[in-house]
């Protein structure tokens, strides 16, 4: 299994803290240079996608367009399975074993998300147990955001890839990970205990960072400025309601280990 950690090449905190993660756990990995906006911006048109009319930063982009890539990477070169990872994560216990070999995967989980964000989200009662692990993987049924861990089969990208092209971006932990688990009919597998966390989530939002991000200021900056008026607003309100009623009964926080 390929493991590509999207990192910018001055990001050398960052890559120095993969380092340290990735060899104390004797997992492999090789870095995947990431997309700055600029090249982020050629990339999305010489593959058609529409992003004149989509809210996104910069930086939103440039990290869609540096995991689409790896996602074309994995197409073209015919990579059976693989694991796409940002550069401030921390792994569990586990680590060693899962991302190592891939003969713990079946055929049909095609979609692993691995990590947490420590927030509720629903998935189905049926779970699958991790052969070797004290683990399970269990269908999403809502939003579970973040894509600082995950694994794609080469059907799994190719879905994916085909899906960006064919839906309206947004920022792209909402796309695969909300939109796509309401449209689309290729399950998306959570794993529990996730195998990874982002700094951020691990040490909580009111802690001093290591490792910070000027994505999150960008993101938050966006959401703050965009607002929605009329119908529209309502809608999104009672949409809203109903999502937070359905987490009240069903939902579960995913732990990390």
């Amino acid at each position: 299994m390929k493991k590509f950690i999207i990192s910018l090449t001055s990001a050398t905190d960052r890559r120095q803290h993969i380092r340290s993660e990735f060899n104390k756990h004797q997992v492999d990995y090789e870095f995947f240079d990431a997309l700055t906006p600029d090249k982020a911006d050629e990339f999305a048109k010489s593959l058609d996608l529409e992003i004149q009319d989509a809210s996104l930063t910069p930086g939103e982009l440039a990290c869609m367009m540096s995991h689409v890539a790896i996602w074309k990477k994995t197409i073209d070169e015919n990579i059976p399975y693989v694991t796409v990872f940002e550069d401030d994560v921390y792994l569990g216990e586990d680590a060693h074993y899962l991302l190592n070999q891939t003969n713990w995967i079946q055929p049909e989980w095609n979609i692993i998300k691995i990590e947490t964000v420590l927030k509720k989200t629903i998935s189905a009662q049926r779970s699958y147990n991790i052969s070797g692990v004290s683990r399970q993987l269990a269908q999403l049924k809502s939003k579970h955001l973040g894509t600082g861990g995950y694994i794609l089969s080469l059907k799994g990208a190719k879905i994916f890839f085909d899906y960006i092209n064919t839906t309206n971006l947004r920022p792209l932990d909402e796309l695969i990970f909300e939109e796509f688990i309401f449209k689309y009919n290729e399950p998306v597998y959570q794993m529990k205990p996730a195998l990874c966390i982002q700094e951020i989530i691990l040490a909580g939002p009111d802690s001093e960072l290591s490792l910070p991000s000027l994505l999150i200021d960008e993101r938050k900056s966006r959401m703050k400025a965009h607002k929605v008026k009329g119908l529209s607003k309502i809608r999104r309100e009672l949409k809203r309601v109903i999502q937070q009623t359905k987490k009240i009964i069903l939902a579960k926080e995913i732990p990390f280990k």
